[in-house]
Formats: structure tokens, sequence, C-alpha cells
């Protein structure tokens, strides 16, 4: 049977409120979508890009809201309660519903513009290995369609429960700008890299470096932030002055540094620094930015205390970074690999990465979404055109837009637009491509990396690029007989 749902009171979680037509508010659940409100709820009226939640109230009391808070006063005859900003409320009677877990548990918070996915995943490997119980949660951004407070706070106080030793939290720096979660506590902070551009961020300038800094105010005091000085805007714009930091990069400059000593098809090899310790590593996984990734993690395990040569061992143990640059493996006589790129950025640092390791042609199939800018776009042709031999052009989530319009600019980029193949049909263009390379050739299939879904119009379609190249190289490998047996014996038919 099950037990009876938890009462709050509104009263003592926010002591300083103003109520209307009521003394207090008993609730059992918060919500923030008036259309999914059930008998007990408390509706908390955002105001979002995609309307303003104090609208919706009466809808919210028909499905059966006990009470409204708001941000301005209503007319209304039901149970208000006003507070300044209904976002950093809710923050608040979240932490409470859920018993404020992250005062309960050592959680590490991974922020930034790009890599934040691989490098919470690489951190949570390394503690790991280390013999530490970890685990990671993600955080989609919230919207009016859908409730937001299980998305990180819930499954928080779940991994509390387990006596777990830490959890790792991604913050994109866009759901920092929300002010959902603003009173939640770090143990410690990663910042991966910082990049300003409108295809990373979606506001203004201000708003941007807000985002950032009120990561670093959600930092318990005293306690360190890891930051990337081989990321120039971090390094000369975003350094704290009364924060604690241990810095990572790729010279002396930095706490923790490496020095890049080769790389080849299999890997590359480094050696890391950091204080009296030194150590040569060798990593499956390309790319400068897996290095950066490696550094932080290993300055997060010497916070924890734990052995240098540890962290270094379970560093080496780690052989796929999920979507970034990740190997697709199935006895080709070339190299595949997948990539989360779908910005101009993120895709001049997958190319070039590939570009140093590629004794053939280095074949790119890439394509910007819906949501990326005629600018950003243009963009990505340009980086295309310049770094790689052939450039494949495909359609990646292209929502309610035309694919051919998207590739018209991209191709905008292009110098020589004759130089680009566009073929719309993703899955059709990934197999183009495998079916056209050659011995020691690379081929790079970038926009997904493991997101393996498609948005197609209102349909969320299921595609993963690993699955179809996959599929594509062992029946490459594997060839299947088009008209049945290729090779008969002539006396099989002789009567």
């Amino acid at each position: 049977m099950d037990s009876a749902p938890k009462t709050f009171k509104l009263r003592h979680i926010l002591p300083n409120a103003r109520s209307f037509n009521t003394k207090d508010i008993a609730f059992n659940r918060l919500t923030t979508v008036a259309s999914e409100c059930l008998p007990g709820d408390l509706y908390a009226a955002l105001i979002t890009a995609n309307g303003d939640g104090h609208d919706e109230v009466e809808i919210a009391f028909k499905n059966g809201a006990v009470g409204i808070l708001a941000e301005r006063l209503l007319p209304i005859q039901h149970p208000l309660v006003l507070v300044d900003d209904t976002r950093t409320a809710v923050s608040v009677i979240n932490q409470a519903i859920h018993n404020t877990p992250s005062s309960a548990l050592k959680t590490i918070a991974v922020t930034g513009t790009s890599g934040i996915n691989a490098a919470s995943h690489l951190l949570c490997h390394v503690l790991t290995e280390c013999g530490m119980t970890a685990a990671q949660i993600g955080s989609d951004q919230p919207n009016c369609e859908r409730q937001f407070t299980d998305n990180l706070t819930g499954p928080l106080n779940e991994l509390a429960k387990s006596n777990l030793d830490v959890a790792i939290v991604q913050l994109p720096a866009n759901l920092l700008a929300t002010r959902l979660y603003d009173h939640l506590q770090f143990d410690n902070l990663v910042i991966t890299c910082i990049e300003t551009e409108a295809e990373d961020f979606e506001g203004t300038p201000l708003g941007f470096e807000n985002s950032f800094q009120r990561a670093f105010e959600r930092l318990k005091p005293e306690h360190p932030a890891v930051l990337n000085l081989a990321d120039p805007i971090t390094r000369f714009e975003f350094l704290p002055e009364n924060r604690p930091f241990l810095s990572i990069g790729p010279n002396d400059e930095a706490d923790i540094f490496a020095q890049h000593i080769e790389h080849g098809r299999s890997g590359q090899t480094f050696r890391v620094h950091a204080g009296e310790h030194t150590r040569e590593i060798f990593s499956p996984i390309h790319g400068h930015q897996h290095i950066y990734q490696c550094l932080q993690a290993i300055a997060i395990g010497l916070l924890q205390n734990l052995p240098f040569n540890s962290l270094c061992k379970a560093i080496e143990s780690y052989e796929v970074a999920p979507g970034q640059l990740e190997r697709i493996e199935a006895g080709q006589p070339f190299d595949v690999f997948i990539d989360h790129a779908d910005t101009a950025k993120d895709l001049s640092k997958a190319i070039r990465s590939l570009r140093q390791v590629t004794e053939g042609r280095l074949i790119v199939v890439y394509g910007p979404s819906a949501t990326n800018d005629a600018a950003s776009r243009a963009a990505m042709g340009g980086v295309a055109e310049k770094f790689a031999d052939v450039s494949v052009i495909t359609e990646n989530n292209p929502e309610y837009e035309h694919p051919l319009t998207i590739a018209h600019d991209v191709l905008d980029g292009y110098s020589r637009s004759a130089d680009a193949y566009v073929i719309p049909g993703r899955e059709r263009a990934i197999v183009w491509a495998l079916t056209t390379a050659r011995i020691e050739d690379t081929v790079l299939i970038a926009g997904k990396g493991r997101n393996n879904t498609h948005l197609l119009g209102s349909e969320s379609l299921y595609f993963d690029d690993a699955e179809i190249a996959s599929i594509c190289l062992q029946e490459l490998a594997n060839p299947r007989p088009k008209y049945g047996r290729d090779v008969f014996r002539i006396e099989e038919y002789r009567d």
C-alpha cells in the first residue's frame, strides 16, 4: 500500500514571502506546468520564452492546484504567495522538498560551453577506478512543457540516500542562467572552457558572464574550482579574485600541465606534471581537448586526496569518450570517428585533431541543425572547406526547415561550393562516405555524437550515427551477393 504523500508548508520554506487570501499554503508537490497540475500541487508561475505562466493560473486551479506562487499580484480569490523572483523561489522550494541533497552529498559541478558530457564521463570513470563510488547526472534545459523539478535535485536526493561518495552534475551555462538551481551547493567546480558565440549561449554577453559567476556563487566557501588556462576567455576574463582555484593548462604557468609527446592513429602520448609528480600517459582518445579533460580529472582526484599514479592509471584505462572523436571499429582499413561537433569551433577542433593523424584523405560528414543561424552555418562550411579533403553536407535535426535550405547556408561559407557534396539524407551521406573511403583515409561523422535523436518536423526519430556506421562497415567487410551464390561449379548444373 502506498504511503500518504508528504505535505509541505510554504510559510516554513519562504518565511518572508507575502501571502494573499491565505495565511499559509500546504502542498504535496511543486509544479511549473499548469496543464500538469494535480490535486494538492503548488503551481509556480514562471515567465519563459514560451509564455507567461501567470496567464495560466485558472488552468492550474481547475486541475487541482492549492495555491499560486507568483511575481505579481493577480485578480484572483485563490491562495496566492508573492515573491520577487519565482525562479529563485522555486529553487529554494525544490531543495526543501528534496532534503537539500547537495549538503548531504559531495557534489562536483561541471560547466562550460563544450566538452561537459565528455569531461563528466571521464571524471566519473577516474574516481570510480580509484575506489570511490561516483555517479553523474545530466539535466536538460527546462521549458514550459516539462517539469524541471526532478531533472537534477530529485536524482541528487536519491543518490544521497544511496551513500554515494560523490555526484558529478552537468550544468551548462544556459541552464545556470535560468536561476532554477540557484540554491544548489557544490564542493568543487570544473569549467571546461568558455566560448561566447551566439550558437553557444542564447542571451546577452552580460547574461552569459553572470551565468558563470552564478556557478562560483554556488561553490561552498573555501572550496576550489578547477579552471582551464588553455582556454583564453577563462584565463583572461573569468579568473576569480576571491575564490580558490586549481589551474590546468599546456605549460608551467598552470598548477597541473601536460607536454604533448606524440600522437598517431592509435592515440596520443603526453607527460603530466603536478607539483613534484610527473608521469607519461598514453590515451587511445585523440585531441588536445581530451588532454585538458584528463588534467581536470587529475586535479579533482588530487583534491579528493587520491594517489597521483592511481589517477594516471585510471586515465590510461579509459578507452572511449562517448561522442567525442569516438572510434568506430569493424576491421576496416581506414579510420572512422563520430563527434558531437555541431558548431564551427567544435568542428574545427575535431577536424584539426584528426588532420594530424591522417595519412590519406580526411572525409567529413557534417551538418548544422535548425537552431544554428545562417552565419554559424556558413562558418561551419568555411571550416570544412579549409581542413577537409572531402566534405559532405547533410541534415542534422532540420525540424521544420528544409535540409537543402540549411545546406545552402552552409555553402555560403565555401569559396568554391562545387567542392562540397550535398547529400540531404543523413544515412545516405554516411554510407556514401564509408563506401568512398580508401586505405589510410579517415572518415569523421560530426553533429550528433552519442545523441541518438533526429528532429524532423514535430517528430523525434531514433538515429544513431555509431549504429549506422557499424552496420555499413560490417556489410562492407562481409558483402552479401546480390544474386544469391556468387561462385558455383558448372558440374552442379549438368544433367
